[in-house]
């Protein structure tokens, strides 16, 4: 697992205590998609509507979340006019200023989405079952239970040390920016190309994972409840170890 994507999956554990969406926003993860982890990082191969429209998947909205994750080691500066810092862009209106991340170590990231919408399985029990009744069905798979989408995000992933990253725009675009909430007209620029950042767009940000243990009982990669008492939850999949994170292939 990259550093990068390794620090962006303890960041969406953290809050939220799902699996990362790598890369963020820009993936095409859905519910039902169902594949393996390579390096680390789910991929997705299928999804279960296209491989058995049989089974029926009770889809439905579940509540919304947030994201806020800065890591340490962060320096965020307000700019306003003359390159003075402020503590606040309230008071400078609809004047020109900057916001500016400067990440002190490697693989460092901001994350913050003020609205994140969940799809999630409702009938994760029954999928399961009617999985483990297919021939051709592999156990090392994982399915994607839930997704969440992050509206109109703030992401930057830093690579390298001594990154720093500005935006600027009107003041009260950035606050707003600031908030979780990236909309409006603003530039940006990076000091390595190796940055990544997603600004003011919506997308998958985290999903969580179920699959199939060699006894056909079902186990969840995160903290979701179900009905069935056969269920093994994992609750912690701690990334020290990387448990649950395991090449497949």
């Amino acid at each position: 697992m990259s550093g990068l994507a390794k620090s962006y999956e303890k960041a969406v554990k953290k809050e939220i205590g799902a699996h990362a969406a790598w890369l963020p926003v820009t993936n095409t993860l859905k519910v039902g998609d169902f594949g393996y982890f390579e390096g680390g990082v789910f991929r997705s191969v299928g999804n279960l509507k296209d491989k058995y429209p049989d089974i029926v998947m009770n889809i439905a909205p579940g509540p919304e979340s947030k994201l806020n994750f800065t890591t340490e080691g962060t320096r965020v500066s307000k700019i306003g006019l003359g390159g003075k810092t402020t503590d606040s862009f309230a008071a400078l209106g609809d004047a020109e200023a900057s916001l500016k991340y400067e990440f002190g170590k490697k693989n460092s990231l901001v994350v913050k989405a003020d609205t994140v919408v969940v799809e999630q399985l409702q009938n994760i029990d029954d999928v399961a079952l009617s999985l483990a009744a297919k021939s051709n069905w592999r156990k090392k798979y994982k399915v994607v239970s839930a997704t969440y989408t992050g509206e109109n995000c703030l992401i930057i992933c830093a690579r390298e040390a001594e990154s720093n990253f500005t935006i600027s725009a009107s003041a009260n675009i950035l606050g707003e920016i600031e908030g979780g909430k990236a909309e409006g007209d603003f530039k940006t620029a990076s000091s390595k190309a190796s940055t990544y950042d997603s600004i003011g767009e919506s997308g998958v940000v985290a999903i969580r994972l179920f699959k199939l243990n060699l006894f056909n009982k079902t186990k969840l990669l995160g903290d979701d409840q179900l009905t069935l008492d056969d269920i093994e939850i994992k609750h912690d999949f701690d990334l020290e170890s990387e448990d649950g994170l395991e090449d497949d292939f």
